[in-house]
């Protein structure tokens, strides 16, 4: 069976009706919404056309400012089950959110419809949440989502290394780096553990530390890569949500060791927010970047996280994110080599109130390590 795939018309809608009362029992979308829906700048409504029939739909939104689309509804005409039409328009939606820069693709389906949700886990689309009473007769909501990837391969020049602790992902993507210039070093548990101990602000005061860029750099330079930092802020870093005055003693202490040391080794700082053109110069000379991350969009929660920016396709920074959310299903396609567009990552990349944004470039260097 040929079937194309376009852009919903005004001309459809009759189509578009009939298919939605055939289909489905409730929840249906109006002859109305679906006029509202084609003329709407934030929605992509695409049919699949079989001959002169209509043969499904599915409808995406884009929210503005947002670096996740929607799978609104998708349906195939009674006539045309099983034949493939279905995941024709699913890989359809995909390619439309792709195209309009977003990194993830979000839906919902009824819990009970156990041949959509098998169609969706086999698209690679991993469930998110669970709710109840969504829909119009009480029935619970399964939440679902997919990292989007166009064409960009998983598989990559820079070798991918997922980090086994929860504060661990800055010498996570270090030693993503290290294995890249140096393809004899693997790294390991052990190397994880023993480069956060040497890059971390805290040590053992309420539970273990993150890394901030000095720290980071330092140790990136004593295992024999170059390191350059940018930084939007002078001083201590991460002491906003601290509110023990002995650990933020002890962290500030740290980060003072980090910055005196980062001096000595002649440690190049810049100390401004880097712009999308210093990233992408940096990957333009071989080099990779440490970069610091909201944690928000990547896995939903508001905490500093690092990424490894990898490589830049003239749309989007490659990323490679050490976090793999194992409670959400993710495996390496979701992580590696991730394609993020440009105006997402500058959004991604900074914390805070303040804004900060914070990166360490690394590149192969002729010192032998200094460990």
């Amino acid at each position: 069976m040929s079937v194309e795939i376009r852009k919903a018309l005004a001309s459809d809608i009759d189509d578009l009706a009939a298919i939605e009362t055939a289909v489905f029992p409730g929840d249906r979308i109006s002859r109305r919404s679906f006029r509202a829906l084609i003329e709407r700048e934030t929605a992509e409504a695409l049919v699949a056309i079989s001959g002169d029939r209509l043969a499904g739909y599915a409808i995406v939104l884009f929210r503005k400012g947002s670096g996740v689309a929607r799978l609104y509804s998708i349906a195939t005409g009674p006539d045309f089950g099983g034949q493939g039409v279905g995941r024709l328009l699913l890989d359809a939606a995909e390619t439309a959110a792709f195209d309009h820069d977003r990194l993830l693709l979000r839906l919902e389906v009824r819990e009970d419809n156990a041949r959509a949700i098998r169609i969706y886990e086999k698209a690679g689309y991993r469930r998110i949440g669970r709710e109840p009473d969504y829909y119009e007769d009480g029935a619970t909501a399964l939440r679902y989502e997919k990292t989007l990837r166009g064409d960009v391969p998983v598989a990559t020049a820079v070798p991918f290394y997922e980090q086994t602790c929860d504060f661990t992902c800055g010498p996570c993507c270090l030693m993503m780096a290290m294995a890249h210039f140096d393809p004899s070093f693997v790294p390991d548990p052990v190397m994880e553990i023993r480069l956060w101990r040497e890059a971390t602000t805290v040590f053992m005061m309420s539970g273990p530390g993150g890394c901030e860029p000095f720290g980071l750099a330092v140790t990136a330079h004593e295992s024999g890569l170059s390191a350059e930092i940018f930084v939007s802020f002078y001083g201590a870093l991460f002491l906003q949500s601290v509110r023990s005055e002995e650990k933020r003693r002890v962290m500030e202490l740290a980060q003072v060791d980090f910055r005196r040391r980062a001096e000595d080794y002649g440690i190049p700082v810049d100390y401004r927010a880097f712009a999308l053109e210093d990233i992408r110069a940096a990957l333009g000379e071989g080099k990779l970047v440490l970069v610091l991350v909201s944690g928000f969009l990547m896995f939903g929660k508001k905490v500093p996280h690092w990424v490894l920016a990898i490589g830049d396709d003239g749309d989007h920074i490659l990323i490679h994110d050490p976090w793999v959310e194992d409670e959400r299903e993710e495996t390496t396609l979701d992580a590696a080599n991730i394609p993020v567009p440009y105006e997402i990552f500058m959004n991604m990349a900074q914390f805070g109130r303040d804004g900060l944004r914070a990166a360490i470039t690394l590149g192969k260097s002729d010192r032998t390590p200094l460990k």
